[in-house]
């Protein structure tokens, strides 16, 4: 009997190590090489003749946000025999550093779950730096789930009749896995709103850039123009056609979402298979009476 649940442990320990994803990071990035668009600032220091005909707004949000959790154990419930998922805490941490910079970049704000250490077994990073936007979750031996986020959006206006572009290299990956990456890429637009995304087809990484229109009557169409360059350049141009001035925001974001593997039908199997030996195992140990010592 002993034999048997040694047995019986020894393949439950395989079947759960099986379905355990090692060492695989998710990444998502965005950077600006030439920085924000060069729309008037009201700096004499930054403005000048390379200016477009536009202006930015003094609101802007940034932020970094991570979020894990990781499964500590498996066991057995004695009783019944079922193998039991037992999560560990939480572990969240968001802007542990956020500064702002010059009006022609981004800003600054971080967040990061370091592991493996006593509470998390992934390692969660996200950031928002001067001309780039970072979002990466690394798994290790255990199962986890998290995710990573790194976003930023600015108010802008742009004068009648005149346009710009607000473009950046996205790029996207998963390593540690046997399968390819499979990228996809979206568009969605409509009279006051676009955004294009670049990521994987099951949403485990992404980026994505965006406008909103506010005052945006009933002018033109085709404000929005958009598409995707060479090593994933994404670029997003946005025209007043209107007499008047044209008032909005921009944003873009950098996301990694992750989840625990879902295992096959026949690995569930092999798992409660093994549970249940050892489930009839612990029930038939004999009772010994206890021992007093006189």
């Amino acid at each position: 009997m002993k034999r048997l649940t040694h047995v019986a442990v020894s393949a439950l320990m395989f079947c759960i190590s099986s379905l355990v994803q090692a060492d695989t990071t998710y990444s998502a990035n965005f950077s600006l090489p030439g920085g924000l668009p060069p729309l008037r600032t009201g700096s004499p220091y930054f403005d000048g003749p390379q200016s477009l005909p536009g202006e930015w707004g003094s609101a802007i949000q940034i932020d970094a946000t991570v979020n894990s959790r990781d499964l500590l154990s498996s066991t057995v419930n004695p009783v019944t025999g079922v193998l039991e998922q037992t999560w560990g805490p939480q572990n969240h941490s968001d802007n542990l550093h956020r500064a702002g910079g010059p009006p022609l970049t981004m800003g600054e704000s971080q967040a990061f779950i370091l592991g493996p250490n006593d509470l998390t077994h992934t390692t969660a990073i996200a950031s928002v730096g001067w001309t780039s936007l970072s979002a990466a979750v690394t798994l290790t031996d255990r199962y986890a789930e998290a995710d990573a986020r790194a976003t930023w959006s600015r108010d802008f206006s742009l004068d009648a009749h005149s346009s710009f572009t607000f473009s950046g290299l996205a790029s996207i990956g998963i390593t540690g896995e046997a399968n390819p990456l499979a990228a996809a890429t979206t568009f969605n637009s409509n009279d006051s709103f676009a955004s294009l995304t670049l990521g994987d087809l099951f949403g485990r990484v992404r980026t994505t850039i965006g406008a909103n229109l506010w005052n945006f009557g009933a002018g033109p169409n085709n404000v929005f123009s958009y598409g995707v360059g060479a090593g994933g350049l994404l670029a997003l141009t946005i025209t007043n056609h209107s007499d008047s001035v044209l008032r909005g925001s921009l944003s873009a974001g950098s996301f990694v979402t992750v989840s625990p593997p879902v295992p096959e039908p026949k690995t569930w199997l092999l798992l409660l298979a093994g549970a249940g030996i050892v489930g009839v195992t612990v029930r038939k140990r004999p009772q010994h009476p206890s021992l007093s010592h006189s």
